[in-house]
């Protein structure tokens, strides 16, 4: 991974947020981590700023409900549709994660407890899911370093 990207992690858990910056710090494959506890919050900043992210996380405590909605509320934003979702939780039921690929989900991870391994999970992310995007030039909110908003 040769250029830097930007992401958005959004999870209202303020722990999950730092852990998962620091993943993708300890990756240095970041240019921007801006964090959200919601969509909406990240659908308002994504309209008041330039350029979009590289990737979507989503987390949410219950996928079939929350999870459905906020993935909609992100593929019916022209700012962010072509941004690949991809959801993390502690686990999966299968169904739910068949729903979320039908629905548009680009993927999804179990998040380990462990850094190092959610860091690993990172990677093995980043190698196979393609942006829909041409480049991952653009950068994001004109970030020039590593940052993140909790």
């Amino acid at each position: 991974m040769k250029q830097k990207m930007s992401c958005f992690v959004i999870d209202d858990i303020r722990d999950n947020r730092n852990q998962f910056f620091l993943a993708l710090d300890l990756l240095q494959v970041t240019q921007a981590c801006i964090c959200f506890d919601n969509a909406a919050d990240a659908l308002s900043y994504a309209t008041r700023q330039p350029g979009k992210p590289d990737y979507i996380f989503l987390h949410t405590r219950r996928l079939a409900v929350d999870g459905a909605r906020q993935l909609e509320e992100i593929l019916q934003s022209p700012l962010l549709k072509d941004v690949p979702v991809i959801f993390y939780a502690p686990s999966f039921d299968p169904e739910d994660m068949t729903r979320m690929k039908f629905i548009g989900a680009a993927d999804w991870m179990v998040k380990p407890s462990n850094l190092h391994a959610l860091r690993d999970g990172l990677k093995l992310i980043f190698e196979t899911v393609s942006t829909k995007q041409p480049a991952l030039s653009q950068p994001v909110m004109g970030a020039l370093l590593p940052a993140v908003l909790v």
